[in-house]
């Protein structure tokens, strides 16, 4: 493990004595963009990088040239890039059900506890549809990939700014869950063994699971016994791995970095992330702020200087001309005082990286190139 610099580390830095890169931000800020150009730059500069996202948006697969992202790592066309990489670059995407299976294929004692679990209808409709998986089961997969796959770099794309803090929340609910909650008590192995356990649920439980039994035409409770049976013996797996995920999110190979615009709200948003990583305790590097307007104007000009050298116009266009650069000047210095306002409420120790306004919206790997450049030259 390399020692963390006393200083944050600027982006060029970060990719090269980092190994997770983690982007969060608030919705239409330029995240998932972001993330696929610091990806494409660490990839270009010779890194084996892939990009992960659980947006299910196609904006990522689109502008990498890929068809579709699935749960597998899918290799960009080197010849997509505007230039010849010296690295590699994968995408993929979060599947729930599937890294719910995986960790069922792991964690299950025998082969026969596995087909068990995999066969029931609950587990079945559980794995799909069971409430609040996505964000650990994100988490889940992260941990897979940072083991178990040889990549030199992993960014990883997360949800907006609000569901994004479930996220880092996930495996830490999920170890409370195991510890605390009801849930280890009724998974048992004995539970349904025992006559007097089956017998005083069956007793406690007939009519409601009778109506089951006649909705779904199944037998309910024997499919209840089964799968709650089996799936005493995750249990552990369950609660270690979560551990370990919730460890691995706090060591020095992994940084934060928030995304934001230099608007009054998504700057909020950024500062609201900003307290809460705090209160994990989670190592951010900085911020980027996307969408930047720049000043048309060099520091010792001013619009009235600018008359003069405008003197072959005529005075309406010379007056319009003026007029919009004045407008933009405006918007330029508005967005640095609220950048300012930003870096006072943070501090000078996180690094914040400013990005253009594009006059295009950026779709595919000539854009990305374009972005990371702007990310990653001062």
């Amino acid at each position: 493990m390399k020692k963390r610099a006393k200083n944050l580390l600027p982006l060029s830095e970060l990719i090269q004595q980092k190994r997770v890169i983690i982007t969060c931000g608030s919705g239409g800020v330029g995240k998932t963009t972001t993330a696929a150009a610091i990806a494409m730059q660490a990839a270009q500069q010779g890194k084996k990088t892939i990009v992960i996202t659980i947006d299910p948006a196609k904006r990522l697969a689109d502008s990498m040239g890929l068809e579709q992202l699935t749960d597998e790592p899918s290799l960009v066309d080197p010849k997509c890039f505007p230039s010849p990489p010296r690295g590699s670059l994968y995408a993929m995407m979060f599947d729930t059900k599937r890294t719910f299976d995986r960790i069922v294929e792991r964690y299950a004692p025998s082969e026969s506890s596995k087909q068990a679990i995999m066969d029931n209808r609950l587990y079945q409709h559980m794995s799909n549809m069971l409430a609040g998986s996505q964000e650990y089961m994100a988490m889940e997969r992260l941990y897979e990939i940072y083991h178990e796959m040889d990549h030199e770099l992993i960014v990883l794309d997360t949800p907006p700014t609000r569901h994004a803090l479930n996220f880092l929340e996930a495996p830490k609910k999920m170890v409370n869950m195991i510890e605390n909650s009801m849930l280890k008590w009724f998974l048992k192995p004995g539970l349904f063994a025992s006559r007097i356990g089956f017998g005083f649920l069956q007793k406690s439980a007939d009519k409601i699971l009778g109506i089951f039994d006649q909705l779904a035409g199944v037998s309910f409770l024997h499919e209840l016994a089964e799968m709650v049976s089996a799936f005493a013996s995750l249990l552990g797996g369950f609660g270690d791995r979560a551990g370990e995920v919730y460890r691995l999110l706090r060591t020095d190979s992994v940084s934060f970095v928030l995304v934001a615009t230099p608007e009054t709200t998504a700057l909020q948003d950024a500062l609201y992330f900003h307290q809460e990583i705090g209160n994990f305790e989670l190592p951010l590097a900085g911020f980027i702020l996307n969408r930047v307007y720049s000043s048309y104007l060099p520091p010792t000009t001013s619009l009235n200087s600018l008359k003069e050298e405008l003197g072959n116009l005529s005075e309406s266009s010379r007056n319009k001309l003026l007029q919009n650069l004045g407008e933009f000047q405006m918007l330029h210095e508005q967005q640095q005082h609220k950048i300012r306002w930003l870096q006072s409420q943070c501090g000078p120790k996180l690094f914040y990286t400013q990005i253009p306004f594009f006059e295009t919206d950026i779709h595919d790997m000539a854009g990305l190139a374009k972005l990371g450049k702007a990310l990653f030259t001062k």
